[in-house]
């Protein structure tokens, strides 16, 4: 058996695309084509439908691929292990929640890949953790970086990120230099899926507020512009909003204050390749000497 037709086989299936699997492996496409159909042959069944728009798994395929995608992870597991204290391959997957894509994660990743050049990220942004949580179920994911967590994952509580009202700049409330939730009362507010938070939402029921109407999916930044535009008033956390400048509204703090914690998490009850612990201990320390309002111990 030839482990390295799992390896294109697992990784075509992931990206729906063979060309893509084989650059990304180092293979040409015409080497990559004879080794899924030499693997096909061996095996008795077809695995993949072939068209123009990319590659998907056939039934035998689906049954497959669960068991493949086992075998390639413990190989490359075992390929780390041996040599864990100079890893010079491997890859990591993170999920991420959006603001953290924008304003910590590509200095992270340069800082990363300067120490270590050959182990290959792959990022996924996600609006909320309900999606991280999907990913996670799904194997999608190795770690993730999270405003919330889950009873399901071994999380690192990393950061204290505040909650501020943001107001359009002719709003009464200007005029505060903080902001209770009696000033809140009967307001309306436009609030985005990242910022549809437990914490948020207990505010809008104390002081009775009012969502403003809108269809589908709102975007932090749609949002802010919504309050820009005096559709509304909004409570976004300081990372959302130090990610999408500060222009065209008034940021005022609460009083007392409300902050989200945002978690490094791991799947529970599962052996984490020796990369994602390496991440794992980089990414708290990069947050420790870089991020505002820090918790780590």
């Amino acid at each position: 058996m030839d482990i390295n037709k799992y390896i294109l086989f697992v990784r075509a299936a992931e990206t729906g695309n063979l060309s893509k699997a084989a650059a990304q492996l180092s293979y040409s496409q015409t080497a990559a084509s004879h080794m899924i159909s030499s693997m096909e042959e061996e095996l008795g069944i077809k695995l993949l439908y072939r068209g123009r728009n990319g590659v998907s798994l056939t039934e035998e395929g689906e049954r497959i691929f669960p068991a493949a995608k086992e075998l390639t992870e413990k190989e490359d597991m075992i390929r780390q292990l041996a040599g864990e204290e100079n890893i010079q391959h491997g890859k990591i997957r993170i999920g991420v929640i959006t603001s953290v894509a924008v304003k910590w994660m590509p200095q992270m990743i340069i800082e990363f890949r300067k120490k270590y050049p050959l182990v290959d990220l792959y990022m996924n942004d996600a609006i909320n953790y309900e999606i991280m949580k999907d990913w996670f179920s799904k194997d999608v994911i190795d770690c993730a970086i999270t405003a919330e967590s889950g009873r399901k994952e071994n999380e690192t509580p990393l950061v204290k990120d505040p909650f501020y009202v943001i107001l359009p700049p002719d709003h009464p409330l200007c005029v505060c230099e903080t902001i209770t939730l009696t000033h809140l009362k009967g307001e309306t507010f436009v609030i985005p899926s990242e910022g549809t938070s437990y914490s948020v939402g207990k505010m809008l029921r104390q002081v009775k507020g009012k969502l403003m109407e809108h269809s589908g999916f709102l975007s932090d930044q749609a949002a802010i512009a919504m309050v820009c535009g005096g559709c509304g008033i909004s409570i976004l956390p300081k990372l959302v909003l130090d990610s999408y400048g500060c222009g065209g509204y008034v940021r005022r703090a609460l009083d007392p204050e409300v902050y989200r914690i945002i978690y490094f998490c791991v799947p529970s009850g599962k052996t984490l390749r020796p990369t994602v612990r390496i991440f794992s201990a980089f990414a708290r320390e990069w947050v420790k000497e870089n991020a505002e309002n820090v918790i780590l111990t």
